[in-house]
């Protein structure tokens, strides 16, 4: 068997090694638009699973609710009350508008904080 070919079998130490790694908070998605950085949240998986599981096929009403789940900005009550929404999963979509790249590019960013294959995940949702 070649260097190539071989396989490592996980430990318990190398689990321990990454903890910190896994445990880091994500760094911030900067926003072209605001000109500011954008806190994102890895603490909401069960909410992140039940998304991925749900036979909503509206690709960009996904995008927002994952956004509004795990950027604490797009969940402030000053900005809910603002925007008078009916459901609250659509605050992000309605405050970047037109602005759809970068609206796509903090969902990718956040599919990739829980370790999606963007590429694959879109296949799955356009499919539903």
């Amino acid at each position: 068997m070649t260097k190539k070919e071989e396989t490592k079998i996980l430990t318990a130490q190398m689990v321990l090694a990454k903890k910190g790694i896994i445990d880091a908070k994500p760094a911030p998605f900067h926003s072209d638009l605001f000109n500011a950085d954008i806190e994102v949240e890895n603490t909401h998986a069960k909410e992140f699973a039940e998304m991925l599981s749900s036979n909503a096929d509206d690709e960009m009403y996904l995008y927002s609710r994952i956004i509004y789940e795990n950027c604490p900005l797009f969940r402030d009550k000053t900005l809910l009350a603002e925007y008078e929404l009916d459901d609250p999963y659509m605050l992000a979509r309605t405050i970047y508008g037109a602005n759809v790249v970068e609206f796509m590019r903090l969902g990718n960013y956040i599919l990739d904080v829980y370790g999606a294959n963007t590429a694959d995940l879109a296949r799955k949702i356009k499919k539903k």
